[in-house]
């Protein structure tokens, strides 16, 4: 790579300044929603293991595997698709575009604007 050329990711800051915020919120989301996945996995197998041990239940054991892994990889997604919206949101209003911030008329002006 020539010396010369900027980065892929040094030319993402020049055009958006506040790049890194968002950077740095993204990779907090990804953080929580893996941390989501293994805390709920872990905490569905205990219950689901005491459960299993105190009902003597007639379903087959193997959904001890499986619904901890299903429970933590839903409640994983939930957690990263608000964290990824609050992201979005917040660099788009930090870059002053239009955001859930900026009324509807303004949007729809600024719209209209580019659009001439």
């Amino acid at each position: 790579m020539n010396g010369a050329e900027p980065s892929s990711e040094e030319g993402l800051i020049e055009r958006f300044p506040h790049y890194k915020t968002y950077k740095a919120c993204q990779s907090q989301a990804f953080m929580a929603s893996s941390v989501t996945l293994l805390g709920g996995a872990a905490i569905t197998y205990v219950l689901m293991d005491v459960g299993y041990k105190k009902f003597k239940p007639t379903i087959s054991r193997n959904w001890q595997i499986a619904a901890p892994i299903l429970i933590g990889a839903l409640s994983a997604y939930l957690v990263i698709m608000g964290k990824t919206t609050n992201c979005q949101n917040m660099w788009m209003a930090m870059e002053e575009r239009h955001s859930v911030l900026t009324p509807a008329n303004e949007r729809l002006a600024m719209r209209t604007k580019s659009d001439q």
